[in-house]
């Protein structure tokens, strides 16, 4: 009996790591961007403040990997999107994780990023690649609050931080 007993302590404790290890966590935030002044007439400080100011990024697009740092053989486990006020939510069993944009899903071209006017930093572009926007470690509990920020530079289309404008600018 007293064996019976064992094996069922023990089959009962394998139940509830399995169990555990199943369990998924919410992990919730917003996203947000801002703009640069890109010439033209003189703005107020009104004017200024609202255009600087940081404003819901709805439908920016997030994938995530496994691990610390992005890499193509790395599957995407996941994908999601800001909706129309900025914010995201979605769920990880525990784990670290790499939270990445759209163009770090795909090996790095830096051809791509070279058009007229717009010149890219290779060493920074591949750095950034590397690099997850952010690297997130689900443990024991819900996460919220992440704030994912965005700078628009001007004549920048893409959120990456190694373009550069070298074009002429609005009267």
């Amino acid at each position: 009996m007293t064996k019976t007993v064992r094996i069922l302590i023990l089959i009962f404790a394998s139940y509830i790591t399995i169990a555990q290890t199943k369990q998924k966590f919410t992990v919730s935030g917003k996203v947000r961007h801002s703009f640069a002044y890109c010439g033209g007439a003189e703005p107020s400080e009104e004017m200024m403040a609202e255009f600087t100011k940081l404003k819901p990024y709805a439908g920016k697009t997030f994938y995530i990997r496994k691990g610390k740092t992005n890499n193509v053989k790395a599957m995407v486990i996941l994908s999601f999107k800001a909706d129309t006020a900025g914010n995201f939510s979605f769920q990880l069993p525990p784990g670290v994780y790499s939270i990445i944009q759209e163009p770090q899903v795909k090996k790095l071209n830096s051809k791509f990023y070279k058009k007229q006017h717009i010149t890219a930093d290779e060493s920074c572009l591949k750095t950034w690649w590397e690099k997850p926007y952010y690297i997130l470690e689900v443990q024991d509990k819900n996460i919220s609050g992440l704030d994912f920020k965005f700078y628009h530079p001007c004549f920048i289309s893409d959120d990456i931080p190694c373009l550069q404008y070298n074009g002429p600018m609005p009267p």
